[in-house]
Order: structure tokens, then C-alpha cells, then sequence
């Protein structure tokens, strides 16, 4: 199975220690879109200047946000993803949950024969997955 991550998945772990990304099973193969290594520098980077993090933390938290990628599949936001985030949803869905669920779709059509998961907390994100007949959820 073709497993999608988002930046509210990956956020909730550096910053709360939340465990969802543990419960993907090795055979999974994970993916995100290259948007969510931006959104999480961003938070990281406003949680340090409102002193919610401190020097340490934020470097920490930059390592493991760093090691992650390394081991995930990042589809590029490239002219396809722009196109397809271009285009109609079946439910309100903002400009960067369109990114990552037109990231998903791609990568899922790029193997037919895959099946998809779309791992979020983002309930908009869920809603509109789950209208394409995208599973969804933080469990797995």
C-alpha cells in the first residue's frame, strides 16, 4: 500500500510526540509532497520565534524532520501536481491541502494496481479524500 503523509501528521510528532507515523507497517511505501517540507520548517520556525520551542528543540526537531524525508518517497511539486490542484474537488478543499491530495492522486495513479492512504488530521483534507474513495486517517 501506498502510504501518504501530510505536514499535520509529521507536525504532531516532532512537536507532541504524537506515535501515527510508527503505526505504518514496513511493507508501506511512504510518500509526501515536496510542499510538506516547506509547512513544517515554517511552523518549526514560528514555534522558535514565540519561544515554544527553544534552541535545542528546534534543532532537534529540523534533524528528525530531516532524517524523514531522506526516507520518504517526495513527489515534486512539478507542472502535473499544479495542474491537477488546478482542478475541480468533490468538497471545499484550500489551496495546499489541493497540493498534497493532487501529490497523492498522482502518485497512486502512477501504479494502478496500488492501493492509497492518506494519512492527515487535516479534517477538510480527510473529507474530501474520503468523497474520492481515498481511505483515510491517523490509524492505520
Amino acid at each position: 500500500m501506498r502510504v501518504y503523509v501530510d505536514a499535520s501528521i509529521v507536525l504532531r510528532g516532532l512537536l507532541s510526540g504524537d506515535r501515527a507515523m510508527s503505526k505504518i507497517a514496513p511493507t508501506d511505501e511512504v510518500g509526501t509532497s515536496d510542499l510538506l517540507e516547506i509547512e513544517c520548517k515554517r511552523v518549526l520556525q514560528r514555534e522558535r520565534l514565540e519561544s515554544h520551542l527553544d534552541d535545542r528543540q528546534y534543532s532537534e526537531s529540523l534533524v528528525l524532520l530531516d532524517s524523514l524525508l531522506d526516507h520518504l518517497f517526495v513527489i515534486a511539486l512539478g507542472p502535473a501536481v499544479k495542474r491537477r490542484a488546478t482542478e475541480p474537488f468533490p468538497t471545499v478543499i484550500g489551496t495546499l491541502d489541493a497540493i498534497h491530495l493532487a501529490s497523492a492522486i498522482l502518485w497512486r495513479d502512477a501504479e494502478p494496481s496500488s492501493k492509497l492512504r492518506i494519512l492527515t488530521y487535516d479534517r477538510q483534507l480527510a473529507l474530501c479524500a474520503q468523497a474520492m474513495g481515498i481511505q483515510t486517517g491517523p490509524q492505520p
